[in-house]
């Protein structure tokens, strides 16, 4: 699995052989794809909420 998620529905996407496949309604993107569609907003990087804390 990969740390993308599918805009529309919320799936994670997952890796396959020559790009990523959202989990949950089959979307599927090319990796010379995958910049493009997080540019128009088709895909989001999932972020961490909260306090960050740092181990020193």
């Amino acid at each position: 699995m990969s740390n993308l998620v599918h805009k529309t529905d919320g799936g994670f996407m997952e890796k396959k052989d020559n790009g990523v496949k959202c989990q949950k309604c089959g979307y599927f993107l090319k990796t010379s794809e995958i910049t493009a569609a997080y540019l128009y907003g088709k895909i989001l990087l999932p972020f961490n909420s909260g306090q960050c804390k740092m181990n020193m």
